[in-house]
Order: structure tokens, then C-alpha cells, then sequence
């Protein structure tokens, strides 16, 4: 291969134009040419790689607090379905258990009431001895007619009370008064030729005790 060396031109034999072509350029072109810088790549490529990573984390973590949301929600109104099922039950319990107090409040209270009601007319009775005389008179009224015989049956003592007030009436109508010492003062029994009238503390207390739905015995304290 010809070297291109043995080609150069002396430059005393060189036209104008090629002299001036090689002397644009000194001789020390390659040396003195700042090297050509590459563009900063890595620290640009780096940034924008953590703007990407910072966004996924980003999004991800934003996912995560909406699926754990959704999911925290969906446990939270379960829980509180259920402690609302829970509520409901324990107020109809209460409920339950409420009115079945006010019953046995209500059939306490009744009760006391009885007692109170015998005592006091237990007590009106030993007082007051003519209390005989209108429950004799309604005993009688009560009869749809008065059939021979005809008798009034009181405690010896209520006998002398019906005697001192109604002898007139009781003679009109032929009413005889027997003194029976079965029957507690204050109450009386009313006999015809075809009908009884059974006007006795114990009677008529029954009566009232089971109109009520209770049962109290007249002989109890």
C-alpha cells in the first residue's frame, strides 16, 4: 500500500487556496479542541426514575388505604349490625322482663290493698254494730218475693241490733231473726220458702277477691 506521505506537496510549490486550506486549521487543532462533553444523562435518567418509584409508592399506598377502608368499613358495619341485633334483643328482654315486673308489682299492690281493706272493715265492724242493719235490707231487697218461711240468720249479737232498729219492718213482712253462732257478726243469711241468700264475711269477701283474680281468704289475718 503508497504511503499518502510520499504524496504532500511542497508548500513553496502550493497554490494559494491549498495553503490557505491548511493553514485554516492549526497544527495543534486535535489538541487545543475542548473534548466535547456528554450530555448528564445519569442524574437526569435518576431523577426521573424516583418520580416514577415515589409515584407507584404513592399510588400504592393510596390503594391500600382505600382497600383497607373499604374493608375496615365492611367489618364496621357487620360489628355494628350485629351489636344492633345484640341491642334490640336486650331491650325486648328489658322489655319482657319490665312488664312482667309491673305484673307482679300490680298483683303485689292488689293484694296489700285486700289485706288493708279486710283489716279496716274488720275493724269498722267491731265499731260500729249497725253496719248489720243495711246489709240485712239489701239481702232482702235482692229476693224476688218472700216465701214462708221466711228467716234472718245473724250472730246472737247483731241479732239484738236488728230487733232494736227494724222490729217494725221485720214484723211486717213476717221476717223471723234466729241468732246462729256459726255466722260472724256483720254478715247475716236470708232464707225463703224457695230462695237463700248467703250475705256471710266469707262469701262476700270471696266474691270480691275473684272478681279481682285473687284469692284471699276471709279468715286469714
Amino acid at each position: 500500500m503508497t504511503n499518502m506521505s510520499n504524496f504532500a506537496t511542497p508548500k513553496e510549490q502550493q497554490t494559494a487556496y491549498e495553503r490557505w486550506e491548511m493553514s485554516s486549521f492549526p497544527d495543534d487543532f486535535s489538541q487545543s479542541r475542548p473534548a466535547r462533553q456528554k450530555p448528564e444523562k445519569s442524574s437526569a435518567d435518576a431523577g426521573v426514575l424516583a418520580k416514577i418509584i415515589e409515584g407507584a409508592r404513592k399510588e400504592a399506598y393510596e390503594k391500600g388505604i382505600q382497600e383497607g377502608f373499604t374493608v375496615g368499613m365492611a367489618k364496621a358495619r357487620e360489628q355494628a349490625l350485629v351489636e344492633k341485633q345484640a341491642f334490640v334483643q336486650l331491650m325486648d328482654n328489658f322489655s319482657t322482663a319490665l312488664e312482667k315486673k309491673d305484673a307482679q308489682i300490680a298483683e303485689d299492690v292488689l293484694s296489700l290493698a285486700l289485706d288493708i281493706a279486710k283489716a279496716m272493715l274488720k275493724i269498722k265492724l267491731n265499731v260500729d254494730p249497725t253496719v248489720i242493719l243495711p246489709l240485712v235490707m239489701d239481702a232482702i231487697h235482692y229476693l224476688p218475693s218472700v216465701q214462708k218461711p221466711a228467716r234472718i240468720l245473724v250472730h246472737h249479737e247483731d241479732a239484738h241490733i236488728l230487733r232494736e232498729y227494724l222490729a217494725e219492718e221485720l214484723s211486717s213482712q213476717e221476717w223471723q231473726v234466729q241468732e246462729d253462732s256459726n255466722i260472724e257478726r256483720g254478715g247475716c243469711l236470708v232464707e225463703t220458702g224457695a230462695n237463700q241468700i248467703d250475705a256471710t264475711n266469707q262469701v262476700r269477701w270471696k266474691r270480691i277477691s275473684e272478681a279481682l283474680a285473687q284469692k284471699d281468704d276471709w279468715l286469714l289475718p
